[in-house]
């Protein structure tokens, strides 16, 4: 990986990461927490839920507990595409915040079975571009891995880098976010999961998909759709429900 100290990087540790230093700061941020044990003023409480407090929900464990199950059965797989994880639901219910702490939970156990080796880097993220290409999807894990690719690189020469990057750094787990962008009835879009396909037979990873209503979206049609319908296993993200207070629940005044 490029380690040069100027490389750009946003400020933000609870911004969507785009580069393995955004990344590593979002894995190693704690959790926001109220200071001390209070009282806490008004401006103190105002902070904290501004900083966007996560919660874990009944969904959120079973989708943990599946990529689990999920990576062991990979393991020791060699040969065809792994299988792996479609995360799809409503916009707004969570999807990508899920992903994110999926991903963050692998990367601090794997942290703590290897030591802290600083020269691994066991989980990658992206989102999938609008109106992506093949070209720009893999181009976009060379950024998020800081490789020094240049404009005249074609396809198979940055899919030949990254891959053997990623390789070496040992990554375990591909996160990609907003598949749904993915159109497999338009040419790029076709060709463009194709890569993932060709991406998840190279890298000793498991992959997970998340997007909005995946189960109807052109990604899982054709004969492209039934092939990852059939190596990825689907989990609703639903929205959550909350409970109506008391004056408006059935048979309450």
């Amino acid at each position: 990986m490029v380690t040069d100290a100027d490389q750009e990087t946003h400020d933000d540790p609870y911004a969507s990461p785009s580069t393995w230093r955004e990344w590593t700061r979002f894995v190693d941020t704690e959790p926001p927490c109220l200071p001390g044990t209070g009282p806490w003023n008004a401006e103190e409480r105002l902070d904290y839920h501004s900083r966007f407090v996560i919660l874990s929900t009944p969904i959120m464990a079973k989708i943990s507990l599946t990529l689990r199950r999920l990576m062991i059965l990979n393991r020791r797989h060699n040969g065809t595409a792994r299988r792996g994880l479609l995360i799809s639901g409503p916009p707004t219910t969570g999807k990508t915040t899920t992903l994110q702490q999926l991903g963050r939970s692998f990367h601090l156990a794997d942290r703590a079975r290897h030591g802290g080796l600083d020269e691994r880097l066991p989980v990658v993220f992206l989102s999938v571009p609008p109106a992506a290409t093949p070209k720009m999807l893999v181009s976009e894990l060379a950024r998020f891995l800081d490789l020094p690719i240049t404009t005249s690189m074609n396809q198979a020469r940055i899919t030949d880098i990254v891959c053997a990057t990623l390789h070496q750094l040992g990554t375990r787990l591909v996160l990609v976010d907003d598949v749904h962008l993915l159109n497999t009835r338009t040419r790029n879009g076709a060709e463009t999961s194709d890569q993932m396909k060709h991406l998840s037979e190279r890298i000793p990873a498991t992959f997970v998909y998340a997007g909005v209503a995946l189960d109807a979206s052109p990604l899982l049609t054709g004969v492209r759709g039934t092939q990852i319908a059939g190596r990825f296993k689907t989990v609703r993200n639903p929205p959550r429900h909350t409970a109506a207070p008391p004056s408006a629940q059935p048979g309450k005044d």
